[in-house]
């Protein structure tokens, strides 16, 4: 069976107004996509010592996530603080990021190995790791809104490279990914919210309109998209196939709260 890895964050997303959280973070969210999708999927990255570690521990378990190269820390978990709007749109108001960073050690090298990709992201705090991971697997990037300065010096280790531009117009994205090809990226991807995603691959240029859905959350649909974007191109699909199939995905993500599910109401405080 396939296999990915995800190496970066996990927090707790806390939507105050609600007095809700859920388990989430771009890369546990990419693992666990990555098993709704059928692949074996580990998760690598930094738990804390408190209620809320256990909460997203459990959470990815309950997933199928393989958990037990994770590293525990006697600190606070990572959180964001959500607010969703009438249109389901989600606004980040905060964000309470990990105190201790991931190591790659001789035996979490050891597992990353054979794996089909391994994926992190701008909010992983692993750029210092890229070069060692691209030497390892495959890598995965999810640059989000950030621009082409920060991404440039990091593109060199990347295979697939996901931005998000919901301003963006069709000609601002496409020149967009053809920057990023010419700077040796193999697989990039610009999502559009609404307007759909454009795609550049080694077959060319591929533009996908977003799956109609009735939204109730949009968090954790980037990840939805990038992970069955990656997992079809990995199983030999087509791009227009991958791309198809990884709006389907996002669009049933937006469908319901958090980024997957596993809800809790607590009463957290700044």
């Amino acid at each position: 069976m396939t296999r990915m890895c995800a190496v970066g964050d996990n927090v707790v997303d806390w939507y105050p107004q609600e007095q809700l959280v859920f388990p989430g973070g771009s890369a546990a969210n990419a693992a666990v996509f990555a098993r709704r999708l059928g692949l074996e999927a580990s998760y690598i990255g930094v738990l804390g010592s408190d209620e809320q570690a256990e909460f997203i521990a459990s959470s990815l378990a309950a997933e199928g996530v393989d958990i037990s190269h994770s590293q525990w820390h006697d600190e606070p978990s990572s959180r964001t603080d959500v607010i969703v709007d009438q249109s389901g749109n989600r606004t980040f108001t905060d964000f309470l990021p990990p105190v201790s960073r991931i190591r790659l050690d001789a035996a979490t090298r050891s597992h990353l190995q054979g794996a089909a990709w391994i994926h992190t992201g701008h909010s992983s705090f692993t750029e210092p790791l890229l070069e060692a991971l691209a030497d390892i697997a495959p890598v995965s990037f999810d640059f989000s809104k950030k621009s082409l300065e920060y991404a440039e010096r990091l593109l060199p280790h990347i295979r697939y490279a996901a931005f998000s531009r919901e301003e963006a117009s069709v000609d601002d994205a496409v020149n967009l990914l053809r920057e990023l090809v010419a700077r040796g990226v193999k697989y990039a991807v610009v999502t559009r919210g609404g307007d759909g995603a454009i795609a550049v691959t080694p077959e060319g240029i591929f533009t996908q309109p977003a799956t109609p859905i009735e939204v109730r959350d949009t968090i954790g649909a980037g990840d939805a998209f990038q992970t069955c974007f990656i997992a079809n191109i990995v199983a030999g699909r087509t791009p227009a196939v991958a791309l198809q199939a990884a709006s389907r995905f996002a669009a049933d993500v937006c469908s319901y709260r958090g980024a997957f599910g596993h809800g809790q109401r607590t009463a957290l405080t700044k």
